[in-house]
C-alpha cells in the first residue's frame, strides 16, 4: 500500500513538473512584448490525474493577471475545462521625464531616462524606450519623474502658424495655385485654416510642409 501511495505520488509531482514547463513555454510566447515576466499560480485545481493547455482557447491577460485555458483530467478520466490565474508582474524598458517639460516643447532622448519598470499596473499607452521621440512634443505640462505615455505627446505640426505655403485647387487636371499664410498648425492629412493676403479664410489639408489642397 505504501509503495502504491509512493508510485501515485511520484506520477503527481512529474506531471506538476511537466505542466511547469509547458505553462512557461505557454507565457513566454504569449508574453513576448514584455522584457521580462515573473509569475505565480495563484491556485492549482484540487485534484487531478493530468492537467493541460488547451491551446484551441484564447489566451486572456487583464493587467497583472493572465488567464490560462486549460484541460483537467480527474481521476475517473473525466475532464472539464477551465481557466488558470496567474499573478504576474510584467517588465518593460520606460521613459521617465529627467527635467520639467512645457507644454507644446519638443522632445529629445536626453530629458528622459530609461529604467526597467513593472508595469502590470500601469497604462497600456507607454511609450517604450526604443520608440523614435525625436519627432515629437509634449502635449501638456510633464512633471520631472512623469513616466510617458502616447496620452502626453503629439507629432510635431510640420505646417505651423504664420508659414507660408501653396494652396492648390483646381479639376480635370488643372492646378490653381496661390500662396497663403498658415492660421492653424498642423500635421499630413490635418484640416487647417489658411488666408490669402486679402484675409479671406480657406480650409485646407496638409499634403507636405509646403502644400495643401482646398477642400471644398
Amino acid at each position: 500500500m505504501t509503495c502504491l501511495i509512493s508510485i501515485l505520488f511520484a506520477l503527481i509531482i512529474g506531471q506538476s513538473n511537466y505542466f511547469d514547463i509547458k505553462l512557461k513555454n505557454y507565457l513566454d510566447e504569449n508574453l513576448k512584448t514584455f522584457v521580462k515576466y515573473e509569475y505565480q499560480i495563484v491556485k492549482m485545481p484540487k485534484s487531478f490525474t493530468k492537467i493541460e493547455i488547451n491551446y484551441e482557447k484564447t489566451f486572456r491577460h487583464s493587467k497583472n493577471y493572465s488567464y490560462v485555458p486549460i484541460e483537467i483530467i480527474d481521476k475517473n478520466n473525466l475532464m472539464s475545462q477551465a481557466f488558470l490565474v496567474v499573478k504576474l508582474k510584467l517588465y518593460k524598458n520606460v521613459l521617465f521625464a529627467s527635467k520639467r517639460i512645457s507644454k507644446s516643447q519638443d522632445i529629445t532622448s536626453e530629458m528622459f531616462i530609461t529604467k526597467l519598470k513593472d508595469v502590470s499596473d500601469l497604462s497600456d499607452n507607454l511609450v517604450e524606450a526604443t520608440k523614435d521621440i525625436s519627432k515629437y512634443r509634449s502635449r501638456v505640462f510633464i512633471k520631472e519623474g512623469t513616466i510617458l505615455t502616447e496620452e502626453l505627446i503629439e507629432p510635431i505640426p510640420i505646417v505651423k502658424i504664420g508659414d507660408k505655403v501653396v494652396l492648390h485647387s483646381g479639376r480635370n487636371g488643372v492646378d490653381i495655385s496661390m500662396e497663403v499664410i498658415a492660421r492653424q498648425e498642423g500635421c499630413i492629412g490635418d484640416i487647417i485654416s489658411v488666408s490669402n493676403f486679402s484675409s479671406k479664410l480657406y480650409k485646407a489639408r496638409i499634403i507636405d510642409k509646403f502644400n495643401l489642397i482646398l477642400e471644398e
